[in-house]
């Protein structure tokens, strides 16, 4: 059990009340600053560990090696927009059976797994006329 913290708050809440967006360490720093509230790089990423191992947020490993921090802790997927980048939650129930599958294959205990679609999502789809 971590000390509450003023500055892990400020974090958290941020992260809360933008829910549909999986934000970077920066973004996360940039919006704090934005708000005048007085945070250093370091501290951000020291909390957002905290909030991690607390299961208050959970983060998503992009391909391009970029982490990105979600308010959403329930296990779930995601797709990423292959136009705009952004990146959505899929209200879809998680399938474990693909962990299953897996350590059936390589005889091996799976604790989790992260299924990220692509495509190209419904605003960049009007955006070219597609829908």
């Amino acid at each position: 059990m971590y000390k509450v913290s003023r500055q892990r708050e400020w974090i958290y809440d941020y992260i809360q009340s933008h829910p549909d967006r999986h934000m970077s360490v920066e973004e996360i720093y940039e919006g704090l600053k934005a708000e005048n509230r007085e945070v250093s790089v370091a501290t951000v990423y020291r909390n957002l560990k905290i909030l991690q191992d607390e299961n208050r947020i959970a983060s998503l490993m992009l391909e391009s090696g970029k982490q990105v921090f979600d308010k959403t802790c329930r296990p779930h997927d995601h797709l990423i927009c292959t136009t705009c980048q952004k990146i959505f939650d899929l209200d879809m129930p998680y399938d474990r059976s693909i962990e299953r599958k897996a350590e059936h294959q390589l005889h091996i205990p799976i604790e989790s797994h992260s299924l990220v679609l692509y495509g190209t999502c419904a605003d960049c789809l009007q955006k070219k006329g597609k829908v």
